[in-house]
């Protein structure tokens, strides 16, 4: 089985490399007060640049996950994965990158411990090779998002 090259779409994960100061703002439901925090992501590439690994740490809270992202030839998309010290369950996602916004998009979703299920969407906006903006959509019962999660990264 021939190795998949680093191509355009693993390089744009090396973009996430290193320290990013966050500043995070939690919205738990429409019409709540958000609440503000701070923490720190950290990139890393491994396997010879084909996967990212991010580490989370809220400074403020103590919350912890962790993820790994890359991009599946087969799929032609961005696949990723996330564990949290919340959640018991592993949670995978797929995305797809637009030029013109410089935002990738991951649709996730998950079984509840009752059964259920839930899907959410999450995008990483690429202002600069310095600072993004991440952001957390949960459907309403209307279908419209609500942005429950934004966090504000500034290279460290």
């Amino acid at each position: 089985m021939a190795e998949p090259k680093v191509g355009p779409e693993l390089a744009r994960l090396g973009k996430d490399v290193g320290d990013w100061d966050g500043v995070i703002s939690v919205t738990p439901a429409p019409g709540a007060p958000a609440q503000e925090s701070k923490g720190r992501l950290n990139g890393k590439l491994i396997s010879g640049g084909k996967w990212l690994i991010l580490d989370f740490k809220n400074h403020t809270t103590g919350f912890e996950g962790h993820g790994i992202y890359g991009f599946d030839p087969a799929k032609k998309r961005y696949v990723g994965t996330w564990v949290d010290d919340v959640r018991g369950t592993i949670d995978v996602a797929e995305g797809d990158w637009d030029d013109d916004t410089r935002t990738l998009t991951y649709h996730w979703s998950t079984t509840l411990p009752n059964g259920s299920k839930m899907s959410w969407t999450e995008t990483s906006q690429k202002v600069s090779d310095s600072e993004q903006v991440f952001r957390v959509f949960f459907p309403q019962p209307d279908g419209s998002p609500f942005e429950m999660m934004r966090a504000v990264y500034k290279k460290a």
